[in-house]
């Protein structure tokens, strides 16, 4: 019945928003522009002995735990929180960055020495020491003051006060003018559908596994007309797939209708079926043109659209640096009668906040675990052959999936499925789906932190390979966040889904025994609150800002200004793209472009961090440029990525029994693959928003079905035991070591070799 389902959504064009129309004169393309003497973070402006970041792509980029060397005060306690600002500010005066940053915003160089030195003046007479002042000027921003956020808190402040003692002069007037653009102190007041209604919020808040996405998704199914909003493309179909096949019983249902849906089983012609509509920014499936009940990312909402319930997913997630202000829009914007927020208990407090603002009545239901979650008294001492059917082993490192998934099927005669970020979600939504069927003979599962979210498994026991992350040169590996470390804990025994002679309940523990102390003390921490909700510059605020900034300005100098000179509400801060330097100083170089046409481009979903990807980011961005219409097969042929799918295609053709070539090297192909894959939802979301100049979407969405058959297909045939599980002369046991000592392994999955089954 599932196929009927999907035979009956259909991918639809969006409706053209917007034709790219750009004034440039008719010569040759312009000579690339530079934007090294206007970006405030480039290597020759970084201060003395500073760190200046890492080559990648061919282009500089710095970390952002560099951007305020010598900043240690992260989570600073609330009394130290003014010490700290006034032993700070004057290293911060003298940096080189803060400087060229207010030059590249306008000032002269000569007044903005002046007013740094005015600045720092004020701080060493105490102006900053009365309690008026520490809360007119946030203060309190600074108990979160590692890396970038600190040299962000200053300049807010910085701008603050130049407000109130800046000396008049024409740059002070420009940063002003900058500042008073960038600010928005009351974001409430943007949305006013939603400021004309009175909105009720449901909050269903608790840790992994505990039941409270399953009571909102009821009273969405319930309702006459509603939506869901969740965090990944995954969740999205996930949820889009359950109401359809009617495998959510609405709120209000009785034990006679609930029995009776359960002899029809998962179907469209269930009683509790709904018609539902999918939209993420990659893939729309459309089962009714005016299906009332909607299932999308949250980026993709309308917030003109009245709806009676909604659901918003992880709302923890508010908080994120990069993505946060699409739920801060959601929450704030949202026209529904009935708000649902799901997530970690760290968010409430935010929510109050927020909502303080707008008035909406707030409900907050709180939920304990349902099974009982055991953290083992020993940890498999290395030793893969201790793996057993129904656990999951958590990697950090794409080259110790692969080399883990060797060992374990070598030595225990199990399949072993894979789940990591850099797999598409498609592919990992099959993977999961072998690991959860008992007759797959796929019995163990070894992922990455991806298996964290969106995914439903049937996992008796979660077995951290370390309890360490790469987190990128200079800085090593760190252990993983608490919140991580307790959602992935919390993946294990996952109520519902045990088999009927298990007992409820899941195991966590680690392969070696040095990470199970660092484990046994994370899990039982409290995370503190969520402090502040992210913000994002509107359309118009770029276009306004842009406007206040001198011609020669860079892209990144637009985001710079909006993060640092913007007077935001104290629960709140600007949001900062990932690899913003990176990306801004890569599209300036390429021609001058709207400021339109850079802030889309900024948003799309290129892989930037994977290098072998940079050649299709170049292509589509200079042909874009060039003629304003990217033919999506040229492309990839001239890459040679339809080569690519191509041989593997040739080799999955190959008539059984007949040896494929020896030299076929199938995790060499997946690298490849799945970067071919990405590279196509990048064409599909562009082509959603510009279907004049990425106009071939069918043809895109066949490439990218072909690709996803040749993934699985990989993946498949990489497995050592062929069929179901079979029994295989046991070896000597081996001992597996972190990946930590191996320098292979000390890389991001997302950004890892490929794969190595030495």
């Amino acid at each position: 019945m599932q196929g009927l389902l999907w035979a009956s959504s259909r991918p639809r064009v969006a409706p053209l928003q917007w034709v790219a129309c750009r004034f440039r004169q008719q010569v040759a393309r312009p000579k690339p522009r530079s934007s090294q003497a206007n970006s405030p973070y480039r290597k020759n402006n970084h201060a003395p002995g500073a760190p200046s970041g890492e080559y990648f792509g061919g282009l500089k980029t710095p970390h952002e735990s560099n951007a305020f060397p010598g900043l240690k005060g992260h989570n600073l306690p609330l009394d130290t929180i003014s010490a700290f600002f006034h032993s700070n500010a004057e290293k911060w005066v003298h940096r080189r960055v803060v400087h060229d940053r207010l030059v590249a915003f306008g000032a002269q160089p000569a007044d903005a020495t002046k007013l740094l030195a005015a600045f720092v003046r004020d701080v060493s007479s105490g102006f900053f020491n009365t309690p008026e002042a520490f809360e007119k000027y946030h203060l309190i921003k600074f108990t979160n003051t590692e890396g970038i956020e600190a040299d962000v808190s200053f300049s807010n402040v910085f701008f603050r006060w130049l407000a109130v003692r800046g000396e008049a002069s024409p740059s002070t007037a420009v940063l002003l003018r900058i500042s008073e653009a960038a600010s928005n102190l009351h974001p409430a007041e943007e949305y006013e559908g939603a400021r004309k209604m009175r909105r009720k919020f449901v909050m269903h808040v608790g840790p992994t596994n505990s039941g409270k996405t399953y009571h909102a998704l009821r009273a969405l199914a319930a309702a006459p007309v509603g939506l869901y909003a969740g965090p990944l493309r995954l969740l999205a179909y996930e949820i889009w797939e359950r109401l359809n096949l009617g495998q959510i019983a609405p709120l209000g249902a009785t034990d006679e209708q609930i029995a009776e849906a359960a002899k029809v089983g998962s179907s469209v012609d269930n009683p509790f079926a709904r018609p539902c509509n999918m939209i993420t920014g990659e893939e729309q499936k459309i089962v009714e043109t005016n299906a009332k009940v909607l299932s999308c990312t949250v980026e993709m909402l309308n917030l003109g659209h009245r709806v009676d319930v909604a659901v918003i997913d992880e709302i923890q997630m508010i908080a994120d640096r990069d993505r946060g202000a699409a739920w801060t829009r959601a929450v704030l914007g949202l026209c529904a009668h009935e708000i649902h927020l799901c997530g970690e208990e760290t968010s409430v407090p935010l929510i109050e906040k927020l909502l303080a603002e707008t008035g909406d009545e707030l409900v907050v239901n709180r939920y304990e675990r349902l099974t009982p979650l055991t953290v083992e008294k020993k940890s498999l001492d290395g030793d893969l052959s201790g793996v057993m059917k129904g656990d999951c082993i958590v990697a950090f490192s794409r080259t110790a999936i692969f080399s883990m998934k060797k060992e374990i099927e070598a030595l225990t005669g199990m399949r072993c499925a894979v789940v990591y970020g850099k797999l598409p979600p498609e592919i990992r939504s099959e993977q999961a789906a072998l690991f959860n069927d008992p007759n797959s003979g796929y019995d163990v599962l070894i992922g990455s932190d991806a298996i964290g979210m969106g995914l439903n498994l049937k996992i008796r026991r979660i077995i951290f390979e370390s309890v360490y992350k790469w987190s990128g040169p200079g800085i090593g590996r760190v252990i993983i966040s608490v919140s991580q470390m307790k959602q992935i804990a919390g993946r294990a025994g996952r109520f519902g889904m045990q088999e009927t002679d298990e007992v409820p309940g899941g195991f966590v523990t680690t392969l070696n025994p040095e990470d199970l102390p660092v484990l046994k003390k994370t899990l039982p921490i409290q995370i503190p609150p969520l402090p502040f909700a992210r913000i994002a510059a509107t359309r118009d605020q770029f276009s306004e800002l842009a406007g206040y900034l001198p011609p020669t300005a860079a892209t990144e100098t637009v985001f710079l200004a909006h993060i640092h000179a913007g007077n935001l509400p104290i629960y709140c801060r600007a949001s900062m793209p990932p690899s913003l330097s990176l990306i801004c100083e890569y599209l300036d170089q390429q021609g001058y472009f709207t400021y339109w046409d850079r802030l889309q481009l900024i948003q799309a979903p290129f892989p930037w961090r994977d290098r072998m990807a940079l050649d299709a980011i170049t292509e589509f961005v200079a042909t874009y440029y060039q003629t304003m219409y990217v033919d999506v097969t040229a492309t990839m042929r001239k890459l040679g990525y339809l080569d690519k799918l191509e041989a593997v295609e040739l080799v999955m053709q190959t008539a059984a029994g007949v040896k494929r070539p020896k030299r076929f090297n199938h995790s060499f192909h997946l690298d490849g693959l799945e970067t071919f894959h990405k590279i196509l939802v990048v064409y599909l979301w562009l082509s959603y928003r510009n279907p004049v100049s990425y106009p071939a979407q069918d043809l895109a969405v066949k490439m990218k079905e072909r690709l996803e058959r040749a993934l699985h297909w990989c993946l498949e045939e990489m497995s050592l035991v062929k069929g179901t599980t079979a029994p295989v002369s046991k070896p000597a046991i081996v001992h597996w070591r972190s990946e930590r000592d191996q320098k292979a392994a000390e890389m991001d999955e997302s950004m890892g070799p490929s794969p190595s089954l030495q």
